[in-house]
């Protein structure tokens, strides 16, 4: 607000409200961005920060309400250090800068309004630092026809006034930059001096289909940036074990967001949990699907005719327990949180729509469990389902 942009973000006490916020306006992503909103835990309702920096494997944060000890109830405002692909990162919620946006999503490149680079930083560049100045090796692009001070300073992950600290010689006059003119940018780390606005690698043939699929063909084949038979053949696996409500097309060879999470739900199915359950298949997840073994995915709770639905002691899956649900097994936790003395969250209710108040109950019970971070994170599990039904 005090930067004159209030529309670029959510305005909402609700992580939930913020994920369906940017999904609204189609700009989510499995992948970060620079000045991204990351949400945690499941559904993303459980804590957010912002994406200073990012690399192949971490993100660089600034957050509120953390600490080192504790996740989403701490009493600072930190830089903090995650791994991407940790099962408590749900997504990332893109905001529409007038510059465009630097992005790890390699679906997005080539997009108007969106830059992709593997590894990119802000400002402060992945130090943690809090000085505003580029700092490191630099390396030179040359001006193309059309490309202003705004749209180098994106493609090269860092602020317009960042680009003018490395380039004094243009300060007074950065709107008559002119074609073959050479600007200093910092450099990535692995990467050749090219132009600003490099055109977009074409996508890597994918490997031949593999002849011997019961062998895990190891984790690099999967993840962000694989592109690959195998990518092909897990989706058409999860998809046989009730997977295919994530895909809106496909399965295909290159991995996505699509892929991860029917990853994941399968892994929830199993009863895994934490980084057991990120997404990301290992042998095990592999010999399970390839051999037709363990559980299927829990099928998506329907919201149509939450009549139909009974309740029962079995845990009903976690999809029975995420923003926009409405079923009979909402209405039970509630009620169950109610008998044990957290009646308090409930201005209304409870009733079958999952609501913020059943997360914030919730929340309190699996807090008076002892647990912490994502195990509390207000979404029931299966030990949160039974000990709350007991």
């Amino acid at each position: 607000m005090k930067a004159g942009v209030p529309g670029l973000y959510p305005r909402t006490a609700s992580c939930s409200n913020g994920v369906d916020w940017f999904q609204s306006r189609g700009r989510w992503s499995g992948y970060p961005a620079v000045g991204s909103q990351v949400f945690y835990g499941s559904g993303g309702g459980t804590h957010t920060g912002i994406v200073a920096a990012y690399d192949e494997t971490t993100i660089y944060t600034i957050e509120g309400n953390t600490s080192t000890e504790n996740d989403a109830n701490g009493n600072k405002v930190m830089r903090r250090t995650r791994r991407r692909r940790d099962s408590y990162v749900y997504g990332y919620g893109l905001p529409q800068f007038t510059e465009g946006i630097v992005t790890a999503d390699p679906a997005l490149q080539g997009r108007p309004g969106y830059t992709y680079r593997a590894s990119a930083s802000g400002p402060a560049g992945n130090s943690g630092s809090n000085s505003g100045s580029t700092s490191g090796s630099t390396r030179t692009v040359t001006v193309r026809a059309g490309q202003t001070i705004t749209a180098i300073a994106a493609a090269a992950g860092i602020t317009v006034t960042a680009l003018l600290a490395l380039n004094p010689s243009v300060q007074s006059h950065p709107d008559q930059i002119t074609p073959g003119d050479t600007i200093t940018v910092p450099a990535v780390p692995g990467e050749s001096q090219e132009p600003a606005h490099p055109d977009p690698e074409p996508a890597p043939n994918p490997t031949p289909p593999p002849t011997n699929t019961s062998s895990f063909p190891g984790t690099d084949k999967f993840g962000p940036g694989a592109n690959n038979a195998f990518v092909t053949k897990l989706g058409q696996l999860l998809v046989q074990r009730g997977g295919a409500r994530f895909y809106s097309e496909g399965p295909g060879p290159r991995w996505s967001e699509a892929d991860r999470q029917a990853v994941r739900a399968f892994q929830l199915a199993q009863g895994w949990t934490g980084s057991s359950a990120d997404g990301i298949p290992g042998p095990q997840t592999w010999a399970l699907l390839v051999t037709g073994q363990g559980r299927n995915i829990i099928p998506a709770a329907s919201s149509a005719n939450p009549s139909t639905t009974s309740t029962s002691n079995s845990f009903p899956g976690r999809q029975a327990f995420r923003p926009g649900a409405s079923n009979p097994n909402v209405t039970a936790i509630g009620k169950q949180l109610v008998r044990k003395g957290y009646g308090r969250y409930y201005a209304v209710g409870p009733g079958p729509r999952w609501s913020e108040a059943d997360r914030r109950a919730v929340a309190a019970f699996q807090r008076a469990q002892g647990w912490s971070g994502g195990n509390a994170d207000g979404y029931p599990g299966p030990v949160t389902w039974s000990r709350l039904m007991r």
